[in-house]
């Protein structure tokens, strides 16, 4: 019985041994815990989201590749009576590891109800895929969307690239490819999408250079976190120097040319510092609409603007709608 008990003791040292052993030797435990942790989001909707839901119309889970089995999107139109609506393509985020575009599917249905079409995409992650996939698939969408528009009704000549937190960074590489020729080279991405049709960037609680995050992180544990993250973004351990890390980065490889864009973040626990030097950066190129909060209006944490039962939140939104509607044209251009 006894050397029953110690052959038990003996494999759960090395179960757990092995356990421990596994955050060290692979992103993969961190970012389970973090699939785990960010799963359904953190929506609160608006008061009125009944009332906005009756003004949409919304297709779930349409294939735009069948490479990856997360490559899918969701089309939510507007059912008004306009004639001409523009299309918002949304990137959800979720540390490019988690995340799903079921977590914006509210938020994404509220702009919608307010004269705009969303294809709000799903994409593979990290560390399933590894950099730049998750750029590719976004590209393969919307050459999809492009060659389907006429079967849903999408007008792509009046267009818009948002994203959240991890999508806000995709959202801002994205777009720097379609403006900038030398910079599709650098990446090795296609332009996909004519310069000239997108009115603007929606970058909600991005992080814009993800070494700097990973370098200023607030804690110990977060350093290790983001150094799992960035393990698995880029598939490789020693990732802060890489090429292709600087190559992600908005803030040391500033877009030459870019789109009108609003931003914002929260003040707590976020990337607002990033947020603000971004847009400091690109008020020298483009009209940059920037929210961002004193923490004497109240503490706000990372993705606060989808917590629609909140005055700052129902503010953000409103300046949005005010963004949208200031940029986009009226007319279908030739």
């Amino acid at each position: 019985m006894k050397r029953t008990f110690k052959i038990i003791g003996i494999c759960l040292l090395i179960l757990i041994i092995i356990s421990v052993g596994s955050i060290f030797l692979s992103p993969r435990p961190v970012t389970w815990f973090l699939k785990k942790s960010f799963a359904g989001g953190i929506e609160v909707e608006a008061a009125d989201y009944g009332i906005a839901k009756q003004k949409t119309s919304m297709d779930t889970d349409i294939e735009y590749s069948t490479k990856y089995k997360s490559s899918t999107f969701d089309l939510i139109k507007y059912k008004g009576d306009l004639k001409y609506v523009p299309t918002i393509f949304w990137i959800h985020g979720g540390a490019f590891v988690a995340g799903d575009k079921n977590d914006v599917r509210k938020y994404a249905t509220y702009i919608a109800s307010h004269g705009y079409n969303v294809v709000n995409i799903n994409y593979p992650l990290a560390p399933s895929v590894a950099y730049p996939i998750p750029l590719q698939q976004i590209d393969q969408a919307y050459r999809f969307i492009k060659k389907n528009a006429g079967k849903y009704g999408l007008d792509l000549n009046n267009i818009y690239i948002a994203g959240d937190s991890a999508g806000a960074q995709l959202t801002a590489q994205f777009v720097s490819i379609q403006m900038n020729k030398n910079y599709s080279n650098t990446a090795k991405i296609g332009q996909s999408v004519d310069p000239n049709t997108i009115r603007g960037a929606i970058l909600l609680c991005g992080p814009y250079d993800l070494k700097e995050v990973q370098t200023h992180a607030s804690s110990t544990l977060m350093k290790f976190v983001f150094k799992r993250v960035g393990w698995a973004y880029f598939g490789k351990y020693n990732w802060e120097d890489e090429k292709m890390t600087k190559e992600s980065s908005l803030l040391r490889n500033v877009p030459e040319r870019f789109v009108s864009t609003f931003i914002t973040d929260g003040n707590t626990g976020s990337f607002e510092s990033q947020g603000k030097k971004f847009a400091t950066l690109l008020e020298k190129r483009t009209g940059v609409k920037q929210v961002f909060y004193s923490k004497s209006e109240g503490k706000l944490g990372h993705e606060y603007q989808f917590q629609m039962n909140t005055k700052a939140a129902q503010n953000t939104f409103n300046e949005l709608l005010n963004f949208l509607n200031g940029t986009k044209v009226s007319q279908i251009q030739p």
